[in-house]
């Protein structure tokens, strides 16, 4: 399997568990604990706006957001519908994108200033890791009940 297959299985998977943990934000169990869900919800944030600010920067076009944080409180669907956006364009992405385009060069500069200079395959991979890092956060963040029986490892996405 090339690096380009293996990078669209891993953003369709990305947007599987995704859609499957805004799944359990809305349901009942999350509506009984709003502290733990606005924590939550914006570490879900951050991660979008890391997202569209790659997003940004692969199709070489100006940035959005000057901070990859917002204290801006969160709407529940809004946001979903924010990273379904992303996740379908990534999916499409990196769908088509071949090996020696992934080895191009995407120079611009990080929301505090420094300078980036980063491959197509090493911002793809830094959004992969970056999503799954807070993921398992907001893991921590939930309480039992409201993530009861969530399964988003990437082998229950294969065996699906």
């Amino acid at each position: 399997m090339s690096a380009s297959n293996i990078l669209h299985q891993l953003y369709k998977y990305k947007s599987w568990s995704e859609k499957e943990l805004f799944k359990y934000l809305k349901a009942p169990a999350a509506e009984n604990v709003p502290t733990e869900m606005e924590k939550a919800l914006y570490w879900l944030a951050h991660i979008n706006i890391v997202d569209q600010l790659f997003i940004a920067r692969l199709q070489g076009e100006p940035e959005e957001f000057d901070s990859v944080v917002t204290e801006k409180r969160q709407d529940l669907h809004r946001l979903e519908e924010n990273f379904a956006r992303a996740n379908q364009w990534f999916v499409e992405y990196t769908r088509t994108i071949t090996g020696p385009q992934l080895a191009e060069r995407v120079v611009f500069t990080f929301t505090d200033g420094k300078p980036g200079d980063m491959s197509k395959e090493e911002i793809l991979a830094h959004v992969l890791s970056h999503g799954l890092q807070h993921r398992g956060s907001v893991a921590t963040i939930l309480p039992h009940e409201v993530l009861k029986d969530h399964k988003d490892h990437f082998t229950t996405f294969l065996k699906r």
